[in-house]
């Protein structure tokens, strides 16, 4: 439940690019549907550099148009501030792009038939109704069996993001549309730093250059140097430094925010209970404040007013430099692990019960 699936299968409501003339020009032509974003404009971007406006165009009587040269295939990104949202790949030739479909250049062709294949429109009913029940439930049990169903259909729409990106590397494994497939796979963690690693070494320059491949292959670097059996890496955070409040005790360090809801919902059913049952036994645990919101203040308010809020009086740490998550190859939290009183690492990605279970165990060594 970490990963919302809707990350994955939001390049669903997609559009493609076009390109007309000589063989290098692109044209980009597209329909959003209806006249509700007449005055709008849609923005375009590269897919490994989502900061920068390559360029932008104004839609008039639903539709809107690019028009730039291409030199070699490249991954992009149509998005509106109104929450309109596409991927494509830049590459000459035109296409038609409906509100939901496209046809064209082969590329885009073949990159539509890939996003049907692992479409997840028939599970998403399911997904809403076992997300809204972990979010209104009432107790901790109620609340871990919506997550428990919620992770059981998930896991069917990753395992179709899995199959249908499997078999577009296998067609395309030297071009952009390789490249991908391989990145989709990465980011719902379906691939492990030793495959992805040895599949951009023996890779096509285009797939060992495509820079969210190499962002994701830094971060299972960093989750792999920091697994279980490693010894903990130490974190400077606002008030002091996390080897200042764990070593020599047995340590739960929770990844939290302040708006994560099961970063609330760990804090409140697990951590707090954990903390009066066994602070006195040798257990400290210490929340990682991470990913505020805002400015320094706002930051600083939020983190006040959660600890407030439930409950928390265990030690703190507020991430200074806001690269505790990179040191640790953090993609989602919550984020709990536990660190023995000799340092190393014991477990990551604890949850619910299994959290007490780690610890008892870890206390009786």
């Amino acid at each position: 439940m970490k990963k919302p699936i809707q990350i994955i299968y939001a390049a669903a409501v997609m559009a493609l690019m076009a390109s007309c003339g000589d063989n290098t020009k692109c044209t980009v032509e597209g329909l959003v549907g209806d006249n509700s974003m007449d005055g709008k404009y849609v923005y375009l971007f590269d897919q490994a550099d989502r900061s920068t406006v390559k360029d932008s165009a104004m839609v008039r009587d639903g539709r809107y148009s690019f028009e730039f040269e291409v030199a070699e295939p490249w991954a992009a990104m149509l998005a509106s501030r109104e929450g309109y949202a596409m991927q494509f790949v830049a590459e000459p030739g035109r296409v038609s792009v409906g509100a939901d479909s496209v046809g064209g250049t082969a590329l885009n062709d073949r990159l539509m038939d890939y996003l049907r294949a692992y479409s997840a429109d028939d599970l998403e009913p399911e997904l809403q109704t076992y997300l809204q029940a972990y979010y209104t439930a009432k107790d901790a049990a109620v609340r871990a069996d919506a997550e428990r169903r919620y992770d059981s259909i998930e896991a069917i729409a990753l395992d179709r993001v899995v199959e249908a990106s499997r078999s577009l590397y296998a067609e395309h494994p030297s071009d952009i549309l390789g490249a991908m497939a391989l990145a989709n796979m990465a980011e719902i963690d379906r691939l492990g730093f030793a495959e992805l690693d040895s599949l951009m070494q023996h890779g096509s320059p285009i797939v060992s250059g495509y820079a969210p491949l190499q962002k994701k292959l830094e971060q299972l670097r960093a989750i792999e140097a920091t697994s279980a059996g490693h010894r903990y890496t130490d974190i400077q955070g606002v008030d002091g430094r996390l080897s200042d409040l764990i070593d020599g005790r047995v340590a739960l360090v929770d990844f939290y925010a302040s708006w994560c809801g099961p970063c609330r919902a760990e804090i409140r059913d697990n951590l707090v209970p954990l903390w009066a049952k066994y602070q006195k036994k040798g257990l400290v645990i210490v929340g990682l404040n991470v990913w505020e919101r805002g400015t320094a203040e706002q930051r600083e308010a939020a983190h006040q007013k959660v600890m407030a809020d439930l409950g928390i009086t265990y030690p703190q740490l507020v991430d200074s430099t806001r690269t505790a998550t990179d040191t640790y190859g953090v993609n989602g939290i919550p984020q709990i692990m536990l660190i023995g009183a000799d340092g190393t690492i014991l477990a990551r990605d604890l949850r619910g019960a299994a959290i007490e279970e780690a610890v008892v165990k870890a206390l009786g060594k």
